[in-house]
């Protein structure tokens, strides 16, 4: 929750995170190696192309414009629309959870700690 419950690049429709926030400052913090970063970015193209699968054609050029001007869009999801995007971002969770070390596991958790404290 893409962290994955807010991360910007596993869920698009996040409102855009601060540059410590950025997909590219959680990875480096966790410091990955280049086979798990190949990993997370496949897994990331995947949940969005599944959530861009969910949205209606107005939803996706919404989310585009809104992605555009560094806001967050208002996509107006219908309760079909939230409950499947939950379980493709749990999914996600899961499958980035299976790629990092334990250590890199606790890590990531107190990041997305911290992230949610601040919003």
């Amino acid at each position: 929750m893409i962290m994955f419950a807010t991360s910007p690049v596993i869920f698009p429709h996040a409102a855009v995170a601060a540059p410590d926030q950025s997909a590219d400052g959680w990875k480096a913090k966790l410091n990955l190696n280049a086979d798990q970063k190949a990993k997370i970015k496949q897994i990331h193209e995947d949940t969005k192309k599944q959530i861009d699968a969910l949205l209606t054609p107005e939803q996706r050029t919404q989310k585009q414009q809104a992605r555009q001007q560094r806001q967050k869009p208002n996509l107006n999801l219908n309760a079909d629309q939230k409950a499947k995007m939950k379980e493709i971002r749990q999914k996600a969770n899961s499958q980035i959870q299976a790629v990092l070390t334990p250590e890199q596991q606790q890590q990531w958790k107190q990041l997305r700690q911290q992230r949610r404290q601040k919003y």
